[in-house]
């Protein structure tokens, strides 16, 4: 519809200015009850030698008797037009025609993107950070599967360092077997913990955990299958947890995989050909990296980009987390052949990721002519917290997230059970669940990931306005609409001659502004998918389900549907009910929230 406006705007210039745009830029109008597009004229000033209002004003006669168009106005330099409302009608007979795929891509493709998230640390638990990136995450490799790109996600386990040290030392010292076997991560946590605040009174703990990392690096047996045990202990943990939020990586490549080329592999994925060391020694050869006399390894960046240096390999020849996420950049491209590789990560992380960036752009590892489509992409957020409660990771003050989601659930019967007595034992159970964390999950999804956000439990677990029942509710109405007229989506049927057939009415055009702004929102559905992939935004398609659900309640309180006595106006009807009901669910199903038929 935009772009074939966009035409007709081009050929009418084109006919009576002799001027080629080669680009047509149309705006939101001032008033979008009144008109649907607005038009720029400042770009017709230079070469027509005459003020913008003016070149409105001409326009308006230039744009009378197009079947498109119902109406043009001129509000000092722009064109305000409002499209015919026969070409809602065409275009939704359209839509409905081909409702099995509501999203297409412009330019289909078999690219392959890979989604890197998460970076927790292995005998940690996941806590209320982690309602962020995981859950970002899983809209984006939703949105591109949709769109027919070969998506990879992986979430990078941290599992190295002193951290494993200090767990091999605790476990020795201070594990508790039924612990263990009851709730690994929780075990680790508490031994870590433990173990880090022993070693402020115990300084000699510091030489133990150098040892125990010795007996690692040499591959001791016992130490191998300490560490084996510790990461999928953690892996199984941490899915476990992401499940109930709907989230699930096609891998779990950890941290220590980039130091070293025979670690047990938990997971199928691609042979590691070289490690952290080859790294280094790459980009010393290629003169991007230098050796001080200390034999530390530093990368110092053209004055031009003004990033500070940074360090790559320590004096004693440790490699550091810098130089396995550029070892893991280069596994990939190595391995896939990509297109975007697209990092989850937090805001703290902006300094660190374009450092890296730069350097794999600088050693050839990018392929020049796609760099400036954003090969390597940061899709940072900023902090989550709780509104009367501060959290702390250094000092072991943190929200669970098993808890977080525990009491979503517990609030949420609470609410059920004080609008509905109905409602009881399993059943309340599984409501509970459905209403509570996808209560949440939108909550935070709603949100712009570039702004902090205050976890409010009033704000997140509303019944009102933009929150997840609120929209839930509509789409259950949508349903039942379509259930008391003995309809099976996606099965909707017309009356033709005699049968029910499938197919769209013609001879009708919709007429009242409820129906038709309700169209225009679906048929903005594929622009908003592609809008939010690539800006890696899902709030963007939040925003869209929340006006898509205010046209159709708008729609449903000012229109007849049931009672409706033509027939013909009726089965329409029903077929842009059941057209809004497939659109809602295709979106909450990209953000991994599933739409229950009744509350």
């Amino acid at each position: 519809m935009e772009d074939k406006l966009k035409q007709i705007i081009k050929k009418i210039i084109k006919l009576n200015y002799n001027i080629d745009l080669k680009e047509i830029k149309l705006e939101n109008p001032p008033k979008k009850e009144y008109w649907d597009y607005s038009f720029a004229c400042f770009v017709l000033s230079r070469d027509l030698k005459k003020s913008p209002d003016t070149i409105a004003l001409e326009l308006i006669w230039l744009f009378k008797n197009i079947d498109l168009i119902e109406s043009v106005s001129s509000v000092w330099p722009y064109l305000n037009i409002k499209l015919s409302k026969v070409i809602y009608t065409d275009l939704f007979n359209t839509l409905y025609e081909n409702k099995n795929k509501l999203i297409w891509n412009k330019e289909l493709n078999n690219k392959t993107i890979i989604v890197d998230y998460i970076w927790t640390n292995v005998g940690k638990p996941l806590h209320i950070g982690h309602m962020c990136t995981p859950n970002q995450w899983q809209v984006i490799i939703n949105i591109y599967k949709k769109l027919w790109y070969n998506v990879i996600s992986d979430s990078h386990i941290w599992d190295w360092w002193i951290i494993f040290w200090k767990l091999i030392t605790a476990y020795k010292l201070l594990w508790d077997e039924k612990k263990l076997k009851e709730n690994a991560v929780e075990h680790l946590f508490e031994l870590y913990v433990n173990i880090t605040k022993k070693a402020e009174e115990e300084s000699e703990l510091e030489k133990q955990f150098r040892d125990e990392f010795k007996l690692l690096s040499k591959w001791e047996p016992d130490s191998i299958n300490l560490w084996e045990k510790f990461t999928k202990e953690s892996i199984k943990t941490m899915n476990i947890q992401l499940n109930r939020l709907n989230i699930q990586s096609d891998y779990d490549i950890w941290e220590s995989f980039y130091e070293w080329l025979s670690l047990p592999k938990i997971q199928n994925y691609p042979d590691l050909e070289y490690n952290m060391d080859s790294i280094v020694k790459e980009l010393i050869d290629k003169k991007i990296a230098i050796k001080n006399q200390d034999w530390s390894v530093w990368v110092i960046f053209p004055d031009e980009l003004n990033l500070p240096s940074c360090i790559l390999q320590k004096r004693d020849g440790t490699n550091l987390y810098f130089t396995s996420d550029l070892c893991a950049i280069k596994y990939r491209i190595r391995n896939w052949d990509l297109d975007k590789i697209i990092y989850f990560v937090d805001v703290r992380q902006q300094l660190h990721l374009k450092q890296a960036f730069e350097i794999a752009k600088i050693a050839w590892w990018l392929k020049k002519e796609n760099w400036e489509k954003v090969w390597l992409f940061h899709a940072y957020n900023w902090f989550i917290s709780l509104k009367d409660w501060a959290m702390s990771t250094r000092k072991w003050k943190i929200i669970k997230l098993d808890k977080l989601l525990d009491e979503a659930e517990y609030r949420a019967k609470n609410i059920i059970l004080e609008k509905r007595n109905d409602i009881k034992g399993e059943e309340l159970n599984e409501l509970a669940k459905i209403i509570g964390i996808w209560a949440i999950k939108y909550g935070y999804l709603k949100k712009s990931r570039d702004t902090d956000v205050i976890f409010d439990w009033d704000e997140f677990m509303t019944f009102e306005w933009n929150s997840w029942p609120y929209i839930q509710y509509a789409y259950v109405r949508a349903i039942r609409i379509l259930e008391k007229n003995n309809i099976d989506l996606p099965f909707l049927k017309v009356w033709s001659q005699g049968n029910y057939e499938m197919g769209v009415i013609s001879n009708f055009n919709f007429e009242n502004e409820e129906e038709i702004e309700l169209i225009k929102i679906i048929l903005t559905y594929n622009d908003i998918i592609e809008k939010t992939a690539k800006f890696s935004m899902p709030h963007y398609l939040c925003a869209f389900s929340y006006e898509l659900t205010k046209a159709f309640n708008n729609f449903y309180n000012n229109i007849g549907i049931l009672n409706e006595k033509i027939e013909s106006k009726k089965i329409i009807r029903l077929q842009l009910v059941e057209l809004f009901s497939l659109v809602l669910k295709d979106s909450f199903e990209i953000l991994g929230i599933k739409m229950p038929n009744k509350m």
